[in-house]
């Protein structure tokens, strides 16, 4: 029934559009400098809708289409120069959940959100200056994205979930008005911030694979605010070094890292002497451990960083044995003192 009411709806809509398909407009609740289109089927070298577009409409935000029957209909497979001039060129565009496979970065956009997509290239053609201060690839799982060096003007990169193992040394090189940087939920085993611009305020870092976190010397962040590096499988680090590599640090997020208990404790009590949050308080799940984890003094730990060691069990049997003895001594000792009272 539900089938039939939405192919019903769609030759209604089809019927009483007329020329829909080749005048798109902005859909019902679009906003004064925002349009909203519902998304259409696109491929390179096919015919390009015609577009209604108020004039002063600087962004475009691609939506599902309420009539949409099949999941694998109505997807803009390529992003590219043809289709953005169509549209006006927007100076921002929110594409998102469609299956986009490659898109080709305009000169004068200037926000743009493409996650959650199927995006392999990313055309930055190299003799062009762009515009773009905020790229959103979170959940894009076959990305190459070394031409991302090529946007100077990025403020804000999203690269979460993008299956990354490794940065190619010189991929920020360039990047050096980037504030915002998430690279989490990774698969990252190793990092070093001498990859990093020193213009970044915020790194996510957090649930990756990380057994290595290094900050040598010649590391400066001098502007880093916010780094975060949970759930990953950190057993140290020298906390003194990152706050030098670091010194503007207020948010430090340690939690969930199967770290050493007396590491720990060492790292907590200089983050708080130096009044350096390692928790988020606006992140409720920072304070709600699940199984398996320790609560403690507002991080939740995986519980193996309190489990006894076998040098602690060795101290503990050591101690043991030697109450033992302590005690046979004192009986012994007693029935000696006994003997002698009674036998005189």
């Amino acid at each position: 029934m539900a089938c039939i009411l939405r192919l019903v709806i769609a030759l209604l809509v089809y019927a009483t559009s007329g020329e829909a398909s080749h005048a798109r407009r902005c859909v019902a609740g679009s906003e004064l400098f925002v349009c909203m289109l519902a998304r259409f089927d696109y491929q390179p070298g096919q015919d390009i809708p015609l577009f209604d577009l108020p004039a002063d409409a600087k962004a475009i935000r691609f939506v599902e289409p309420f009539y949409n029957i099949h999941d694998n209909e109505n997807t803009i497979h390529v992003y590219d120069a043809v289709l953005h001039r169509q549209l006006n060129s927007p100076q921002a565009v929110e594409l998102t959940g469609s299956y986009t496979t490659a898109v080709e970065i305009p000169p004068n956009l200037e926000y743009a959100d493409f996650s959650d997509n199927n995006i392999e290239r990313l055309f930055v053609p190299a003799d062009q200056s762009y515009a773009l201060r905020l790229l959103d690839l979170n959940q894009n799982r076959n990305l190459q994205f070394e031409n991302i060096s090529r946007l100077v003007n990025l403020e804000t990169l999203h690269l979460s979930s993008c299956n990354i193992e490794t940065i190619p040394i010189n991929l920020f090189e360039n990047l050096n008005r980037l504030t915002h940087l998430t690279l989490a939920n990774n698969n990252f085993h190793k990092i070093d911030l001498n990859w990093f611009p020193m213009s970044l305020t915020l790194l996510r870092l957090d649930h990756n694979w990380m057994t290595e976190f290094h900050f040598s010397g010649t590391a400066r962040l001098p502007l880093l605010e916010d780094l975060n590096i949970e759930n990953n499988d950190l057993t140290g680090m020298d906390i003194n070094a990152l706050i030098a590599t670091a010194p503007k640090l207020r948010l430090f997020s340690i939690g969930r890292n199967p770290l050493k208990r007396a590491e720990l404790i060492s790292i907590v009590d200089e983050l708080n002497r130096r009044n350096i949050a390692y928790y988020n308080m606006e992140e409720t799940g920072d304070q709600n451990c699940g199984e398996g984890e320790h609560y403690y003094r507002g991080a939740c730990v995986p519980e193996s960083v309190f489990a006894l060691g076998w040098v602690e069990w060795i101290q503990m049997i050591f101690f043991f044995i030697l109450l033992v003895v302590l005690a046979i001594g004192i009986a012994f000792g007693a029935r000696l003192l006994w003997k002698r009272f009674y036998a005189s």
